[in-house]
């Protein structure tokens, strides 16, 4: 994995793990990709967003076999046709979806099929960094992912190993194994549970951390508003119905009168707070059109939040009941 930061573009990079590559310190998320509950997708303009972000100076892009069952996959394979030597790239591999239910299969048996149809579906023969997607505790502790992982990378099939986690002590879990050199981690404004000790464990083994829905699924975007209305099978009109969106918002609210004024947006405002920990590697905020992508490319030339606006998030998220789960 040669890649590197292009010249000529303001975008900030990172090494991805201890003896990895460096790579954008703000990725690109395909999930929104798969259209379905992230809502309607145009898959051109979902091709013109990966390239806007390849102009920004973006290197890594994360998707998911789960992701439409595929079909993120198949738009970022065919996005990256001829490029594909300019980024790393990650994808992930455990769950799939059977007439609209998801089930998960982590025997490595499984994930050695998975990760074949997702060489497939993106166009390439190896990939850069692959996940274990969101496995359960028990699984993690029983230890035969790690072994898939470590037949994979002999193979040659991938470049690097890692694990999608929940949880601190998942994390602590897969650094411990010895056989990580990633682990993919929510983190946010409204769900600061990794920090510290989760990074520090990070840190001190090389091993890298990129944070997922550091947006908190569009929460912090500053888009939502409580009346919103989303089309059916869409995550946010769930969220609405249960009452789970006005009280996310309510916490929203007190981020913004306590930030709001500090960026262009408060989306730009969350991203650069988590950038403003030594510890992470990459963000990984979703986009769908080239327009985002853009503007979540340039969040890292404003660079990170004062370290009196960061101690005030930080005393707010202690003040808040509890973490916002992005899930």
């Amino acid at each position: 994995m040669m890649v590197d930061c292009p010249a000529g573009v303001t975008m900030k990079c990172r090494a991805l793990c201890k003896g990895g590559p460096r790579i954008s310190e703000v990725g690109f998320g395909a999930g929104p990709l798969r259209g379905l509950d992230w809502g309607p997708v145009n898959d051109e303009t979902s091709v013109r967003a990966v390239h806007r972000a390849l102009d920004a100076g973006v290197t890594h892009f994360d998707t998911a076999d789960a992701y439409g069952n595929g079909h993120s996959e198949r738009v970022l394979g065919r996005a990256l046709e001829g490029r594909r030597a300019r980024v790393v790239l990650a994808t992930k591999g455990g769950w799939w979806y059977v007439d609209g239910a998801p089930f998960c299969d982590f025997s490595t048996i499984y994930l050695i099929r998975a990760l074949q149809a997702s060489l497939r579906c993106l166009r390439t023969d190896y990939i850069d960094l692959y996940y274990i997607h969101d496995p359960d505790t028990e699984t993690i502790r029983r230890g035969g992912i790690f072994e898939c992982l470590t037949r994979m990378k002999e193979a040659g099939t991938i470049r690097l190993a890692g694990v999608s986690i929940d949880t601190a002590e998942q994390g602590r879990l897969c650094i411990e194994s010895g056989c990580v050199d990633v682990i993919q981690v929510y983190y946010s404004i409204l769900d600061q549970r990794p920090d510290p000790v989760l990074f520090e464990a990070a840190r001190d083994a090389g091993v890298g951390t990129v944070i997922k829905a550091p947006l908190a699924r569009g929460l912090l975007s500053g888009k939502y508003r409580k009346d919103a209305r989303f089309p059916s099978g869409d995550f946010r009109e769930d969220w609405r119905m249960t009452g789970r969106l006005q009280r996310a918002l309510d916490q929203v609210a007190r981020v913004e009168a306590l930030v709001g004024g500090r960026s262009p947006s408060l989306a730009h405002t969350a991203l650069r707070f988590v950038l403003s920990h030594p510890d992470v590697s990459c963000v990984i905020p979703g986009a769908k059109t080239p327009e985002q992508a853009e503007a979540n490319a340039a969040a890292s030339a404003m660079g990170s939040l004062d370290e009196a606006d960061v101690a005030a998030l930080k005393t707010l998220y202690r003040e808040m009941a509890g973490p916002i789960d992005a899930r």
